[in-house]
């Protein structure tokens, strides 16, 4: 079963094709694809690095993020406590972002993302979540 980040359900919702490297957005590309067309697919919730991280050029030798700061864990704890969801259970990405979309509002997006890069940048904002998520719940 694949490992799928608990923060991912913002991140792949919005993923554009940009990231840190292009071994990083091969493999996300990749991934995303693979979520969106296997909305029914199992996957165990993690608040470590999963398979999207795999490529990522902040992931240490020990399987951790080069985070001084842990952002990057506190924002998957805290939208797991936020959503109610159980850490190594398994899930398909269809509940998990039908259950983030009935629970997300555009302040605890900000909460969660708003020291982001990739927020910062302007590649995401609450408005395109809700639309994309929609989008991709309609698909089922």
């Amino acid at each position: 079963m694949k490992k799928f980040r608990v923060h991912h359900i913002l991140c792949t919702v919005l993923y554009q094709g940009e990231g840190y490297s292009g071994a990083f957005c091969d493999n996300m590309t990749q991934k995303v694809h693979e979520l969106k067309d296997n909305l029914d697919g199992a996957l165990i919730l993690v608040t470590d690095p999963d398979m999207i991280c795999a490529r990522c050029p902040n992931r240490t030798p020990d399987d951790t993020c080069l985070d001084e700061k842990n952002h990057v864990k506190i924002k998957d704890l805290e939208l797991l406590k936020l959503f109610e969801w159980e850490e190594n259970k398994s899930y398909s990405y269809y509940e998990l972002l039908l259950d983030a979309a009935g629970k997300m509002d555009a302040k605890e997006f900000t909460r969660s993302c708003g020291k982001c890069r990739w927020y910062k940048e302007g590649l995401c904002s609450y408005e395109m979540w809700r639309k994309n998520a929609e989008e991709i719940l309609r698909k089922k």
